[in-house]
Parts: structure tokens; sequence; C-alpha cells
């Protein structure tokens, strides 16, 4: 079962840093802010900032160990999802990070990590 520590059990909060297989560069982290900020403004945002939001958030909180901000982005992801703003083109989404060096290879990313902790949630959900 999820913990309050652990938003991604049965991953490892060490193990956080190998379930991308992108981080943030150091202009990715300041663009994250920026998004960040105008989304708890409250700023009309368009669906591909939405996207960027949150493949930046997840590769943020999970490079730095944080739980909580891991909360913080699976509330965002609920959040956009019942205001009917749903993952669309994120390809493209994350395309556009790549080729404005905003995110970056992980190099220690670890194929299949995070599927542990996708099939351990629908296990769970079916109970």
């Amino acid at each position: 079962m999820q913990s309050p520590e652990n938003p991604l059990y049965p991953i490892e909060i060490d193990d956080y840093p190998k379930l991308f297989d992108y981080v943030l560069t150091a202009d990715g982290l300041v663009f994250f802010q920026t998004l960040k900020r105008n989304y708890v403004l409250g700023k009309e945002m368009t669906l591909d900032e939405y996207n960027k939001l949150r493949l930046l958030y997840v590769y943020y909180a999970t490079s730095n160990r944080n739980a909580k901000e891991v909360y913080v982005w699976q509330d965002i992801c609920i959040t956009l999802d019942d205001k009917g703003i749903l993952e669309k083109d994120m390809f493209q989404s994350k395309e556009d990070l790549k080729n404005k060096l905003l995110i970056m290879e992980n190099p220690n990313y670890q194929s299949g990590l995070y599927r542990k902790y996708t099939e351990y949630v629908k296990e769970n959900m079916n109970h």
C-alpha cells in the first residue's frame, strides 16, 4: 500500500532518480519554476505548457528524491484531468523540451522501473 512517506511505493525513494529517462537541465529548472508559478497563480496556460509542467514536475521531484513534490505532481495531474485538461500530444511537448535543451538524458535511468510502480497500482486498485 502507498505510504505517506513514499508516493511511488514499491519503488524505494533512493531509486527515484532512476525512474525516468530525462532530467532537468539548469535552464529546464528555471523554465519549470516559471510554469509552476504560472499554474499556482492560475494564469492561462496552453495544453503544451500543461504537458511540460507534468513532465518537468515528475522529473524534478524524482531526481531530487522529494516525496512531497511527487504528491504535488500527482495532485496536479488529477486536478488537470478533473478540469478536462488531459494529456495530449505529450510526445511533441517532450521533443520540444529536448530540442530546447531544457531536459537531458538521465544517466541513472533504469528502464522498466516505473512499470513496477504502475503494475503495483493496477493490482491493488482491483482489490
